[in-house]
This record gives structure tokens, C-alpha cells and sequence, in this order.
């Protein structure tokens, strides 16, 4: 692991780093940055600091190598903390401002436009003059009726039922190397941001320890030895019966049903309804030349599956998970981007599922050693099948 430098943690105006003996910070392509602060109390900073209902913010700050990594939070809560007769130790739950933000407000309107439009709007009421970066343009769009709920709600709704011009579906997150700027992303667009930071696109290895990197810094950047498949086509069975590689869907009209009820024979008879089928069941049939074999469409107007399948495919996304531990931490890498993967430098070790993953989900470990905070990081990798 390197080092981290100038690492500053400030709450209010008091910088309390000497106190952090650990630090983990976790950024998601499903949300907002999170983390968790331990703390070695001996100055009683958790009396004076901690009190009162009113959220505390935190600002955290450091460099590593030549890259500088600014973030604003808030404390919310404290936890296990313990009390001896040298002071007190415990942990610093700490959240992303924006969490406040999408909690506490709500949202009564109505909206028209692209998803991309309607995000904005709303964007704008919950979070003034926060930055919120769209990488990719939504074709999908209509009118949305807010009925006074929650920010945090409201925003869900149209992230599960948005999708690019290439019909892949959208996230909305933060990355810590964006200093918490949060991104509104389509899976199509992150699997083509292949990260290069010197114009090549970068691989995390498993690399035997040499002489030669191991006193080099930048030779053991993007190394571990922990690489765990966590997931592959698991439950494979289930996930193809529910649809997620697609299903033919039927619509049955029952507009011509009757009901029938014959008369009691034995007491032990129960009534029964049953329908008949539409007469006009394939009268909407799609096809080219002509062609009316074909079932009717999924996308017509009145079909409501659309989110459904917008949905299956980010359940797709995460058919095969790789997990690398103790990763001598890779700057400026964040979740959204796409990297490739190498397990092994001989034919044992090579494996099928080497190559392109999404980066899901990075934890930032920051560890206390000899007076020096230790940088690695745990990656999450994602992808659809093997591809």
C-alpha cells in the first residue's frame, strides 16, 4: 500500500485527523458517497462537538501521489463507542450532503419532458446549485405527476424508468474523485468509459512481487493478490423464468368473459367463474413484409412492461461479480468506468473471467500504520455474462 499525505478531517473548524486511526470511505453506482470515520478520543472531542440535534458537517481532504481529493459530508451518528480511563473510542457514521437533501424535501408538481429534463427540474427544487452532470442523452420521457412525496422517492421513480437512446437504463450517483459531484449515467455509456490515465486502458493484475516493482511506486499501482468470483450465474435457472433475458408476453383481453354459475348438486360443490377468451386476442399483430405472426409488440402505447425490462437489464449487469481486495489503490479510477482484468501471468491462473468488468462499487481504505495513513482499495466488478 502507499501512503496518503496531507490528510486533514475538519469538523466545524477544528481538524481532528490526529484522532482518525482508520477511515473507509464507499462510493456506488447506486447512490451517494458514505463512510465511516474511527476515532481514538482522548481530548474529550465527542462531548464538545457531538452535542445537539443540528447535523454536523465534516470536511475531508488529502493527497495522494500527485492527485488532491476534496469531499463535504455530514456526521450522522455515532457508534460502539467504548470508554476507558484513557478516553473513548468510536465510530464517525458519515454521510453525503445530498442525503439530507433528498430526505427532508418534498416534491408536489408536475413535470413534462425527458427524463433528462425532468431530473433536472427537480434537481434544481431539491438541491439549488449542486452540480448534476449528465453524461448521456434519455429518450425516454412523458408527464410525471409528483403527489407530495419524498425527493428521494420521487428521484427513484424516474431513475428506474429512464433509459438512453441506445435503450440501456440509467444510473445516479457520486464518485469520490469528482469531489462529490453526482452523475446521472446509462449502462451503455459506462461500458464505454474505459479508463485510460495514460492513454492505454488500465489493468488490475496479479503480479508477482519483483525486485524491480517493488521499488518502483507506480509498478504496484492497480496490483492485488485477492481476486474472488463472487457470482456466476448464480441462480440462473430462476433469473431466466423471471424474465431477465426476456420473456414473450401474451395480452389476453377478457371483454367477451361470461359468467356462469351452475346450481348446487352436494353440499361439498364450490362455485366456479370461468372466462372466456377474446375473440379479438391477435388482432394487434406486428411484423415487416406483411408479417402478422408475430406477437403483439411490448413497446405499443398501452403495454406497461417497458419498466419492467429496464429494470431486468441493470439485473443483468450483475449476473457475474468479481471481487479484488487490497488493491494498491489506482487514482482518479471511480464506479462508472469500465477496466480490464488479468488474474494471472501463466496458463493455471488465466481464466475465462479475465478481461472488460463496470467498476460497481469501490471501498476507500485508509488504515493507520507507524504514523502514516495506508491507501488501498476493495473493488466490486461487474458484467453481463462473459462478455
Amino acid at each position: 500500500m502507499i501512503s496518503i499525505s496531507d490528510f486533514k478531517v475538519v469538523v466545524k473548524i477544528t481538524d481532528m485527523s490526529a484522532m482518525v486511526t482508520s477511515m473507509q470511505l464507499y462510493e456506488s453506482i447506486h447512490g451517494n458517497v458514505k463512510g465511516i470515520l474511527h476515532v481514538e478520543d482522548k481530548l474529550g472531542f465527542f462531548d464538545h462537538f457531538f452535542a445537539g440535534a443540528a447535523l454536523t458537517p465534516v470536511e475531508i481532504s488529502y493527497t495522494y501521489l500527485t492527485e488532491t481529493c476534496n469531499i463535504d459530508m455530514y456526521i450522522d451518528g455515532v457508534t460502539d463507542q467504548v470508554i476507558n480511563k484513557m478516553g473513548k473510542s468510536y465510530n464517525v457514521t458519515l454521510s453525503s450532503a445530498l442525503n439530507l437533501n433528498t430526505a427532508v424535501t418534498r416534491i408536489c408538481n408536475s413535470y413534462s419532458g425527458t427524463s433528462n429534463d425532468i431530473l433536472q427540474l427537480i434537481w434544481n427544487e431539491t438541491h439549488g446549485e449542486q452540480e448534476l452532470k449528465k453524461d448521456s442523452v434519455t429518450i425516454s420521457k412523458g408527464k410525471y405527476v409528483v403527489p407530495n412525496i419524498s425527493a428521494d422517492e420521487c428521484i427513484n421513480n424516474i431513475v428506474n424508468t429512464a433509459y438512453d437512446e441506445n435503450k440501456t437504463g440509467m444510473f445516479l450517483y457520486q464518485r469520490l474523485a469528482d469531489g462529490g459531484k453526482t452523475r446521472f449515467t446509462s449502462i451503455h455509456t459506462m461500458n464505454n468509459n474505459v479508463f485510460k490515465p495514460a492513454g492505454t486502458p488500465f489493468v488490475i493484475r496479479n503480479e508477482e512481487l519483483t525486485l524491480e516493482n517493488a521499488t518502483g511506486l507506480h509498478g504496484t499501482i492497480g496490483t492485488s493478490t485477492s481476486f474472488v468470483l463472487k457470482e456466476y450465474n448464480r441462480d440462473f435457472i430462476a433469473k431466466l423464468a423471471g424474465g431477465l433475458w426476456g420473456s414473450k408476453i401474451t395480452e389476453i383481453a377478457l371483454d367477451e368473459s361470461t359468467n356462469k354459475v351452475q346450481p348446487v348438486q352436494e353440499f361439498t360443490d364450490i362455485e366456479k367463474t370461468k372466462f372466456s377468451l377474446s375473440k379479438n386476442l391477435y388482432s394487434y399483430k406486428i411484423g415487416t413484409g406483411g408479417d402478422t405472426s408475430s406477437p403483439k409488440s411490448l413497446f405499443t402505447p398501452d403495454s406497461s412492461v417497458s419498466e419492467e425490462i429496464i429494470l431486468n437489464m441493470k439485473y443483468r449487469l450483475f449476473n457475474t461479480l468479481l471481487a479484488v481486495n487490497n488493491v494498491v489503490a489506482i487514482p482518479n479510477l471511480g464506479c462508472g468506468m469500465t477496466i480490464f482484468v488479468d488474474q494471472g501471468n501463466n496458463g493455471i491462473s488465466a481464466t475465462r473471467s479475465n478481461g472488460k468488468y463496470l467498476v460497481a462499487n469501490i471501498t476507500h481504505n485508509y488504515i493507520m500504520d507507524d504514523g502514516e495513513m495506508n491507501y488501498s482499495q476493495n473493488l466490486n466488478l461487474v458484467r453481463e455474462g462473459d462478455a
